[in-house]
């Protein structure tokens, strides 16, 4: 199994409804690219609670094996997505491990 963590940091113009509005559109997106993403077993996003962080929202991604996550890359669903966020996202870290 691989592991792909994404941590975003939304634009100062996003107010915080806003960006807890995004998270939920972005977690139903996310949610239904299982069983159409090869290799895509889970996906889920949440807003951070944390209060000391900078980043507000983060994207769990569960694969059967890394390929699985490198062909999810390119796949039109994912890119619809980052093609719709691009303006709205000012920070990104990213987290990658096999289990």
């Amino acid at each position: 199994m691989f592991k792909h963590l994404v941590l975003w940091k939304f634009s100062s113009a996003i107010s915080p409804d806003e960006r807890a509005a995004m998270v939920k559109e972005l977690n139903g997106r996310f949610h239904a690219m299982v069983g159409q993403v090869d290799g895509l077993l889970k996906a889920e996003t949440g807003l951070n609670l944390a209060p000391d962080s900078e980043y507000h929202m983060i994207l769990y991604t569960e694969f059967t094996c890394r390929e699985a996550m490198e062909a999810y890359q390119n796949h039109p669903l994912h890119l619809a997505v980052k093609e719709d966020m691009k303006d709205n996202v000012c920070g990104r870290q990213v987290v990658d491990y096999d289990v």
